[in-house]
């Protein structure tokens, strides 16, 4: 019985120190492997806007005479990248002018209208949530409710007074507002714009919009000619707020995959003894490959096929003159992310591939915008000379 207990223990023990051996043998052959890089996502929300501008009536008079302050403020919704409803309320007062008898006057009006919007920039130059540049169109119908008008009643009046009318004039049947209203009016309205607005944080973006309104006949106190519609123009700047993020980021997804040791490691050497390097540009604010660095992607995975002893070692950076530190630093690991990730999905075995993150505490260039860059360093043992492509 003894014996039978020792040969159990040591059996037990056998097994128990083979599973470890087993296990640290799992853990040497594989590898955790980026599988997605983060990737950026819309989130719908509210917004406010506020601005302040120019309004513009159109009469018989020079353009500068027919200027007013202008005000608007609209919250909106946007459901997607692509679309939105927004509720706005503008208006302050509008100017006009009477040619015969010679005759200023000005109106107070309000005007609530409801919108559809579109972000232009998302359905021509394609979808970015976090596209730093909006330019939208929107149109709509409103009501322009105008008030406080006593500057044409009293001008009229004055007219009806003989002040203007006289027995030499006495066959002009005209009056000099054919359409004049008192007291207040409400008068429909059917608008539509353009506007550009720039994120300068999540939530805030500052930026300009002009606006077209037509409006009935009636909404000057005067006559068109051939019974036109009235219309007023708005030139606005402002800030726009919104309620919560509009773009969020997934996580980084990774898998342990198994990987084969190669037959000879590699380590890294200085730069200095680099035997060429590849520099990747990349637009402000993102770590997207464009069209234009392919072809020097191209020439690099042609050289690293022909040489299968080369490895790279890949630097991300960010320029530091915009951004921060904490923004600038996960822009260049993205940056070297997205190399490694085109690299790997051309065939190049991630352990060729080695990834830094330099972030904005290293500037390679003079030139801001040359910092927005991956640099590839390849090493070769085949090809100690160092050379240069040209990038």
């Amino acid at each position: 019985m003894r014996k039978l207990i020792i040969l159990v223990t040591l059996f037990t023990s056998v097994a128990f120190v083979a599973k470890a051996q087993q296990t640290v043998q799992q853990e040497v052959q594989t590898e955790r492997r980026l599988v997605s890089m983060p990737l950026s996502f819309f989130v719908p929300h509210w917004y406010i806007k506020a601005q302040g501008g120019a309004a513009y009536d159109v009469g018989e008079a020079k353009f500068s005479q027919l200027l007013s302050p202008g005000l608007q403020i609209a919250m909106g919704y946007k459901f997607n990248e692509y679309f939105g409803l927004r509720g706005s309320v503008s208006g302050l007062w509008a100017r006009n002018r009477y040619s015969y008898p010679e005759t200023k006057y000005e109106w107070n009006f309000i005007q609530p209208a409801i919108e559809a919007e579109f972000d232009l920039t998302q359905l021509f130059l394609g979808r970015n949530p976090e596209r730093l540049h909006s330019v939208y169109a929107f149109a709509g119908v409103g009501a322009a409710f105008a008030f406080n008008n006593d500057d044409a009643v009293d001008a009229n009046k004055a007219y009806y007074e003989k002040k203007y009318y006289t027995i030499q004039n006495y066959s002009l049947t005209r009056a000099p507002f054919e359409k004049l209203w008192n007291d207040s009016r409400w008068n429909p309205v059917v608008r539509a714009g353009i506007g550009y607005d720039y994120r300068v944080a999540d939530e805030i973006s500052i930026g300009a919009e002009v606006n077209a309104n037509m409006l009935p006949d009636h909404f000057n106190s005067k006559l068109g000619k051939r019974d036109n519609k009235d219309w007023h123009f708005n030139a606005l700047i402002g800030i726009k707020f919104n309620f919560g993020h509009s773009h969020g980021r997934t996580e980084p997804i990774y898998e342990n995959v198994p990987v084969t040791p190669p037959a000879e490691t590699f380590v890294d050497v200085p730069v200095e003894q680099i035997s060429f390097n590849v520099n990747i540009y990349f637009v402000i604010n993102q770590s997207i490959i464009r069209a234009n660095q392919m072809a020097k992607l191209s020439r690099l995975l042609q050289y690293l096929d022909e040489h299968p002893k080369a490895f790279v070692r890949l630097s991300g950076y960010a320029d530091k003159e915009t951004g921060n530190p904490t923004i600038n630093m996960r822009l260049s690991i993205e940056r070297s992310q997205a190399v490694s990730k085109y690299l790997q999905d051309a065939g190049i075995a991630e352990w060729r591939i080695r990834r830094f993150a330099k972030g904005d505490q290293v500037q390679p260039f003079d030139i801001p915008e040359e910092n927005r860059v991956c640099i590839c360093y390849v090493y070769d043992p085949d090809n100690p000379t160092p050379q240069r492509f040209d990038y």
